[in-house]
């Protein structure tokens, strides 16, 4: 049958159906979805999150299952090893790749690893689902079936009709007391099970698990579930085991206990609520205490959700986008919509999507901040570990924290880094025999660079620290915070700078020389190894870190002497080149061509976020990041947006710095067709691979098309899509603490509303060239109107609303 014809028949069936429930449609159908088809697997499950505990919802309305998860549980594999003494031979490795061999260079920390008792190469501690909770009511014939998520509320709802009696199974996670919260109600008495059970283990993964966990137990007594875990390997300050704790609430029928199960027999309403609480080493389980918690809480489904509304629904509606979708489009349920977007694009998806991502990356981001697969575990033995990778992932994933009006998810990432600074430090010392912090690629229980192999050799990346400071300084950037700045920004950047300062070697020409460097993963295209030299990504990192250090060390009052340095490592970096046919160069090194055929786009770190002045300040700089984006886009062309998503973010991000409205829209097309689950959760690749990178990365890349800013600066739709003819977005806030209250736009004027706690000037770039500005505020006023150049410079008032309009 042709694609056509079997959407035309997924199309009717689902008016059909939706003719049958449009009395439970959600009132709101952007900030949600809904499905009229249960979930097949666990990726295809509703996500419910509280950025501690997490939750998969799948099955059938008489068979639910329900995956816990925990922030905490990261599988010991074994007790963690230091760094390989790697600095004993930097000047062996330094100088091969001087040689042009790489390949050698790249062998030395396994023959190293092997001499400090390494057996092969080691993965980060694998992120592991906690338990599986198994729902069974009574089987009857099923209508009207439905399941949706409020991303307003938080709320994973499946209702249902069976006997001509309505079914509904409402839960969430609270954000203000960290238990899940499970409803099941009806208009009729029935049975329900519930047990608490270890998630299916693979047969070839027993081994595995036996090697590695210790005990696994699951009861259930009274009114009470109970399962508990421990470790094999154990180390002070680290988990060694977990326990969740049920308790069954109902108000009617015979509660029992039948063996693992809790049974409810002749009931019309049961609720479950479950804590999970991990203990550290030398620590016991808390089962008394845990009861005791949950036993604090009324069976109020009602008050309990306004708990969590508080937080949840407090943060999740600070922005609102408005692309003008069609009412049609959005009501799709979300198996068609998903087949529909790869017809056609929609700004009603593109509104569903920006919902959907910034729903998904607050319920992943609390304790910690999103892994791989943002807060929820589906298997043992999930890929890379689903660990944090810092050389791509997790950097996209935290992107739109700030930009997005949700900056206090971003003290999940500052914990994890600042409790790891000891780790860092290890591995600078130990790895290359310097002062400061070096941040590895992947890292889970501990910080300690110990993941690589001959190819992938991550102890020459040298750049995640630098990266790590980008975000840190950011957020004072964004929030004003000095004492943010002072007792862990400014700290974390200067320990970063202490480890250029010792790594760090002049060539010929005083400038420096980036011995070992690593551009992620890739290879130039004459060698054949990753092991080189003076990448232009390390370069561009060490280049943002000093230049914001100068800037942070004023306002620190920093000594003159210090300043001084920094200064002059800036001016000895060496300069961003480009080659014989004019693309910016990935090596900044004679002996290395480039090689365009590839997922990552590193040599442009300077254009994802805060502009370079090196390359905006320089034609033909520019240039060769437009010819190098265009040749990455060429394979993401062939391969229908290719592999690994956040690579595809981040060239969006660069087209939009660039002002390529075109290319962004291009991109934006292939996001949001080819990287979504039918439960609106992201994947890596197209159709595939459960991951949460995109739900970080989309919001980003829709709010840099219509708003960048620097301190003092803002430009207004940079890039935004030439088909959102008109639109609306409100809540976001951009860098020197501007808050953008409304930016509106339609073909006859712009409307831009703007506050600061801060009396300040502002420079506002808008899209086109300008007859009429006017300014609504009682004391802000024009000081300058340079329209030729699309730009005005406005003072802003402090704590007052300013409307700013402009009429080509």
């Amino acid at each position: 049958m042709k694609p056509a014809v079997i959407l035309l028949c997924i199309l009717f069936l689902n008016l059909f159906i939706g003719i049958l429930q449009a009395d439970t449609l959600p009132e709101n159908t952007t900030k949600g979805y809904h499905s009229w088809l249960p979930a097949s697997d666990a990726t295809q499950a509703m996500l419910i999150g509280n950025g501690t505990m997490g939750s998969m919802v799948y099955g059938h309305p008489h068979a639910e299952t329900i995956i816990m998860s925990h922030a905490a549980l990261y599988l010991p594999l074994r007790p963690p090893l230091k760094p390989i003494r790697q600095a004993e031979r930097l000047s062996e490795i330094r100088q091969l790749i001087l040689d042009g061999n790489g390949s050698e260079a790249a062998k030395i920390p396994v023959e190293q690893s092997i001499a400090d008792g390494y057996d092969g190469q080691i993965w980060s501690d694998p992120y592991i689902p906690a338990f599986d909770i198994l729902i069974n009511t009574s089987p009857a014939n099923i209508e009207k079936y439905k399941r949706s998520v409020n991303f307003e509320t938080g709320e994973a709802i499946v209702s249902w009709q069976q006997n001509g009696k309505k079914f509904e199974r409402r839960q969430f996670i609270s954000r203000g007391d960290s238990i899940l919260v499970v409803k099941i109600n009806s208009d009729t008495l029935f049975d329900v099970d519930f047990t608490f059970k270890q998630r299916p283990v693979n047969w070839n993964e027993w081994d595995y698990i036996n090697s590695n966990i210790k005990n696994t137990s699951s009861y259930a007594k009274g009114n009470h579930l109970y399962y508990q875990t421990e470790f094999v390997h154990q180390w002070d300050g680290n988990i060694a085991g977990y326990e969740g704790v049920g308790k069954v609430i109902s108000r009617s029928g015979l509660t029992r206990t039948n063996g693992n199960l809790v049974s409810v027999n002749n009931t019309n309403e049961v609720m479950l609520l479950v804590k999970i609480v991990p203990h550290l080493t030398g620590d016991s389980f808390q089962t008394q205490e845990t009861e005791a918690y949950l036993d604090n809480f009324k069976s109020d489904y009602t008050l309990l959700l306004e708990s969590h509304k508080e937080i949840h629904t407090s943060i999740f509606n600070r922005v609102t986008l408005d692309l003008n979708g069609s009412d049609a489009d959005k009501e799709l349920t979300s198996e068609v919509m998903m087949q529909t977007a790869k017809e056609r694009s929609s700004t009603a998806f593109v509104e569903k999507q920006f919902y959907a991502s910034r729903y998904n990356i607050l319920s992943a981001t609390g304790t910690n901040p999103p892994n791989l697969q943002g807060i929820w575990g589906i298997s043992w033995q999930p890929p890379w570990s689903s660990d944090y990778t810092n050389d791509g992932n997790l950097p996209v994933a935290i992107s739109s924290f700030l930009c997005s009006n949700m900056p206090e998810l971003m003290g999940s990432y500052f914990n994890y880094n600042n409790q790891r600074i000891p780790y860092y430090q290890d591995n600078a010392k130990v790895l290359y025999g310097c002062r400061g912090i070096q941040v590895p690629s992947h890292s889970s229980s501990h910080g300690w660079n110990d993941h690589f192999d001959p190819t992938w050799c991550l102890t020459f990346w040298n750049g995640g620290a630098a990266w790590a400071a980008h975000f840190y300084y950011d957020y004072w950037l964004y929030t004003n915070d000095g004492k943010f700045l002072a007792e862990q920004a400014y700290p974390f950047m200067k320990e970063t700078a202490l480890f250029y300062e010792d790594f760090l070697t002049l060539d010929g020409k005083n400038k420096y020389r980036f011995n070992p460097s690593y551009s992620p993963e890739n290879n130039p295209g004459n060698n054949p190894s990753q092991a080189t030299l003076n990448s232009t990504m390390d370069v561009m990192l060490a280049n943002e870190l000093f230049r914001n250090l100068i800037t942070a060390g004023k306002v620190m009052n920093e000594e003159e002497a210090q300043l001084k340095k920094w200064e002059d490592m800036l001016a000895a970096m060496p300069g961003y080149e480009v080659d014989s046919t004019g693309e910016l160069r990935e090596w900044i090194w004679d002996g290395y061509t480039n090689n365009p055929h590839h997922r990552h786009s590193s040599q442009l770190y300077g254009m994802y976020d805060i502009m370079d002045s090196e390359i905006i300040e320089n034609e033909e700089l520019l240039n060769g990041v437009r010819l190098a984006l265009e040749n990455r886009m060429k394979d993401r062309r062939k391969e229908h947006g290719g592999i690994m998503v956040f690579g595809l973010v981040q060239m969006a991000w660069v087209a939009a710095n660039l002002g390529d409205a075109a290319l962004v829209e291009e991109i934006i097309n292939w996001l949001s067709s080819q990287y979504w689950s039918n439960s609106l959760a992201t994947f890596h690749d197209p159709n595939g691979l459960f991951n949460m990178d995109l739900s970080g990365g989309f919001q980003t890349v829709i709010i840099r098309s219509l708003v960048y800013s620097d301190p003092g600066f803002i430009s207004v739709l940079p890039a935004a899509p030439l088909s959102w003819k008109t639109g609306t977005i409100k809540g976001l806030l951009a860098r020197n603490q501007v808050n953008i209250e409304e930016l509106s736009w339609a073909p006859e004027a712009v409307h831009l509303r703007i506050n600061s706690p801060l009396a300040q000037k502002i420079t506002i770039k808008f899209p086109q060239k300008f007859d009429q500005l006017s300014i609504e505020g009682d004391s802000a006023k024009l000081i300058k109107n340079t329209s030729h150049e699309n730009m005005a410079l406005i003072y802003l008032p402090k704590n007052e609303s300013v409307t700013i309009t402009i009429k080509p």
